[in-house]
């Protein structure tokens, strides 16, 4: 997975997962979505975990996967988003992938619920 270990779930502090977004360089060009399959707002929803707003970093993810807990452990991370973070350049690029695990685990946890404007008749 790279140098740097996977952010553990569950007792994890979220101060050390807003140290990672912190990292984040808020790239205007933001080649880490242009580099999303999903097209994921990665600038927007790191943004709310430096502010420690983890259920607008939710609902930001929700708006192009229901599936983040799934897509933050098994996405290709390397070759996508993180493969294109600027960070990366010359250090290591933002763990985006245990990012966007730990935003789904902690709304699974708190009960967050998806906001779909999506009905079936």
């Amino acid at each position: 997975m790279g140098k740097r270990s996977q952010i553990p779930i569950g007792g994890e502090k979220v101060e050390n997962i807003i140290d990672e977004a912190n990292r984040c360089l808020s790239c205007k060009v933001r080649p880490c979505s242009k580099a999303c399959p999903l097209g994921n707002d990665i600038p927007s929803f790191i943004k709310q975990v430096k502010e420690n707003n983890l259920e607008e970093a939710f609902k930001i993810l929700t708006q192009t996967t229901v599936l983040g807990a799934i897509c933050g452990r098994v996405c290709p991370h390397f070759k996508q988003c993180m493969g294109s973070c600027v960070r990366g350049i010359k250090s290591e690029p933002i763990n985006i992938g245990n990012l966007e695990t730990y935003i789904f685990d902690n709304a699974l946890q708190k009960n967050y619920k998806i906001e779909t404007t999506n009905k079936i008749e």
